[in-house]
């Protein structure tokens, strides 16, 4: 399976639609699309870290199908954290998104 295979996947296993997702992660629905559709293979990091947190799934599960111990730790953590926490590492996720965007963005227009 390919990367947009396996978020698709874990979306649909955890009964998320791709809308819920595009929300959660802040990923735009062109970009999730894309990815989804295997038409863009290599999304940024930000991106990936995003759609991760989102899935409550680690980068290994995600990009080659498989889970590691070390993701099952993070999982669990984020998991254990206050709801007031979890919302302040989305944020920050999606904040660190939407720069990396507005960076790509400018570089193609200049």
């Amino acid at each position: 399976m390919n990367l947009g295979e396996n978020i698709k996947l874990k979306r649909e296993l955890l009964g998320i639609s791709r809308a819920e997702l595009i929300e959660r992660s802040g990923v735009s629905t062109a970009q999730l699309s894309r990815i989804e559709r295997g038409e863009q293979k290599n999304p940024n990091l930000e991106t990936l870290v995003a759609i991760c947190t989102a899935l409550n799934s680690s980068i290994d599960e995600v990009v080659f199908g498989e889970q590691s111990t070390s993701s099952i730790y993070i999982g669990k953590a984020i998991d254990d954290l206050p709801e007031e926490k979890k919302k302040f590492i989305k944020e920050l996720i999606k904040l660190a998104i939407m720069s990396s965007n507005s960076k790509e963005l400018e570089k193609h227009l200049s």
